[in-house]
């Protein structure tokens, strides 16, 4: 499932029972993060302080803390999916199709069906004229019979 923004993700969070909503005025100053070490080493919810002492804002904190919440937030069911499908990607990526002939032509080990690139240098060839030529012949003469 993907999430439009942090309010959809926590709303979310509270229908799964993973989300406690803290209304207890609490201190930023060591009282957030003591609150939320105990509950983050229990295995506990995300925590949503809406009353901090001196500030405006919510704090929202160990949103990720588990396993479940993390594979929620990025639309898996588990990481382990997303570990697939990462590295689905990476060997996508990796094993792209060549940009053009040159690509081609500077991997052949990629590319066994083509031959390597040494068999695409220039060669010198025997033209009719260049043995006429040394042979003191003109053109109809090394054209007849």
């Amino acid at each position: 499932m993907a999430f439009q923004d942090l309010r959809e993700f926590i709303a979310f969070l509270e229908k799964k029972g993973q989300l406690q909503r803290i209304k207890t005025p609490v201190k930023c100053e060591l009282e957030i993060t003591e609150i939320t070490d105990r509950v983050s080493k229990a295995g506990g919810p995300a925590l949503l302080f809406e009353n901090v002492t001196g500030y405006n804002i919510p704090v929202l904190i160990n949103t990720f803390g588990s396993e479940k919440r993390m594979s929620w937030a990025l639309g898996v069911n588990n990481l382990d999916e997303l570990g697939e499908r990462l590295k689905k990607w990476i060997d996508m990526v990796q094993n792209r199709p060549p940009d053009g002939l040159m690509d081609k032509i500077s991997a052949p080990g990629r590319y066994p069906m083509l031959p390597a690139r040494k068999s695409f240098s220039p060669r010198t060839s025997t033209s009719i004229c260049s043995l006429s030529s040394s042979a003191g012949l003109t053109m109809a003469d090394a054209l007849l019979p």
